[in-house]
């Protein structure tokens, strides 16, 4: 009897010991991976409470993780408003530190509790197409950023963008899980691209498939595109007119949790973003994952995937459909040379496990 008292008493004690985080992000639990990521990994060490919108999705859950929604129902303003009412209450009950994804208006929660210790996440600048809407939402980033206690971001890009100060910033790059520990046979080409269909010239690739595969009709290949955006019907009617429905394959939103059984049968991962100013600095989760997961990446030759592609681990293209076309017969040529073991070890350093334990944990920490 004395035991069984013992072990809950033990267990209240661990859990009141932990730090409590505030994480307070819009998006719905589970469908930014580097929250859910950042969830994972710190739980251990604090008691996280996780404030997002309700948007309708499956509710994804995780051990240890109180998380709370806010119905999303209503007008976008009536929605942001009732967002921050109760942000601003969660603020106020909570004893602890918070961290917070950037959207639009978060000032407004510092400034009514200048003495809570808050951090600022920032994981994207505007990639808005028109010029003056990015430099808008930028502008008022920017001025976000010199109200909190401190300040992280994706990548030394946006730190300098930003003009953010070193003693009050800090990088916490992109990661990722090894979501496939198979080695992969590159007998048959199995491209895939996971991510969202707006502004990413995925057409590109599709009409770059098509075009490979009149040059080379006797090569075997595969084409699964997974996520969801504006773009998804337009998508969807140019595989039909080019004909390739047998070979490319488009698939809706899908969870991270189950894109697995992708990874698994996949070969070559696509992380195509158009090269312009405004991605530049933006580094891509899933070229991570695709090589961490043992598969070659065609990227294109923004700034950042520059950093990541290697000749063991993938080839760059420019963001036209010929390039594309170039990268796959490039790809195809090496296949004899590519083993996924040695493509896994040139990002082994880049795993959320390392990145969290390293980079974000410190600073959280570092705040009482």
């Amino acid at each position: 009897m004395a035991m069984a008292i013992s072990k809950p008493q033990n267990s209240l004690f661990i859990f009141n010991s932990m730090q409590p985080l505030l994480i307070i992000n819009k998006t719905q639990f589970g469908y930014h991976t580097d929250y859910y990521k950042y969830s994972e990994y710190l739980k251990d060490d604090f008691s996280i409470t996780f404030l997002c919108f309700d948007s309708g999705l499956e509710k994804l859950t995780m051990p240890d993780i109180n998380v709370k929604y806010v119905p999303n129902s209503g007008s976008r303003t009536i929605r942001g408003i009732r967002f921050i009412l109760i942000a601003l209450i969660s603020i106020l009950m909570h004893k602890g530190k918070i961290f917070i994804h950037y959207f639009e208006k978060c000032h407004i929660l510092k400034k009514a509790f200048p003495k809570k210790k808050m951090i600022l996440d920032i994981r994207t600048l505007s990639v808005n197409q028109t010029m003056q809407s990015r430099e808008n939402y930028n502008k008022q980033m920017k001025a976000s950023c010199s109200l909190f206690d401190f300040v992280t971001v994706i990548s030394k890009g946006l730190q300098e963008k930003l003009e953010l100060d070193n003693s009050k910033s800090s990088i916490v790059s992109l990661g990722s899980d090894v979501i496939s520990d198979t080695d992969k046979n590159f007998d048959t080409l199995k491209l895939l691209y996971v991510g969202t269909l707006n502004g990413r010239k995925i057409s590109d690739t599709v009409k770059g498939v098509s075009l490979f595969l009149k040059q080379n009709p006797k090569i075997n290949l595969t084409y699964d595109i997974i996520g969801d955006g504006k773009e998804f019907e337009d998508i969807k009617l140019l595989i039909q007119e080019l004909g390739v429905g047998d070979i490319i394959k488009l698939y809706g939103r899908i969870p991270h949790f189950k894109l697995k059984p992708f990874f698994d049968t996949a070969n070559v991962g696509i992380s195509y973003i158009p090269m312009t100013e405004y991605y530049e600095h933006q580094p891509p989760t899933k070229t991570f994952e695709y090589i961490l997961s043992g598969m070659p990446c065609i990227a294109t030759k923004t700034l950042e995937n520059k950093k990541i592609i290697t000749v063991e681990n993938g080839i760059l293209c420019s963001d036209t459909p010929m390039s594309f076309v170039d990268a796959i017969a490039v790809i195809y040529k090496n296949k004899s040379s590519y083993r996924s073991e040695i493509i896994r070890r040139t990002l082994k350093e880049y795993s959320w496990k390392n990145i969290i334990n390293t980079k974000l944990k410190p600073i959280l920490e570092r705040f009482n």
